[in-house]
């Protein structure tokens, strides 16, 4: 009977060393996929990241044309109000002109 029980508890102790390396090699199995499943993560956040930085550069540039029609619009304007005032100088100042180069007599 002796011997039997030492059988018995070689097997236990064969069983409970298999039992062991199957649960290392699940230990490692579940830690390889966790490492890729995180690199996976990693990526599509950077990923995520990127498409959000590159939408809010291209609302900053849409916001920046939108502010640089505007101005360009004002200082059209300006330009154009500058212009009118000039000619209407100019006139005035070829009046003064031609009044100093001609006598009020009519003369030269």
């Amino acid at each position: 009977m002796s011997l039997d029980i030492i059988k018995s508890i070689k097997q236990s102790e064969a069983e409970a060393e298999q039992i062991k390396r199957q649960s290392l090699e699940e230990a490692r199995q579940i830690l390889s996929e966790a490492s890729t499943q995180s690199y996976k993560l990693l990526e599509q956040a950077q990923e995520d990241a990127e498409k959000e930085a590159k939408k809010i550069i291209q609302e900053a540039e849409k916001e920046a044309n939108a502010e640089i029609e505007k101005f360009a619009a004002e200082i059209s304007s300006e330009c154009d109000s500058i212009k009118q005032n000039a000619r209407k100088k100019l006139d005035k100042a070829v009046e003064i002109i031609i009044g100093r180069i001609v006598s009020p007599n009519g003369n030269s």
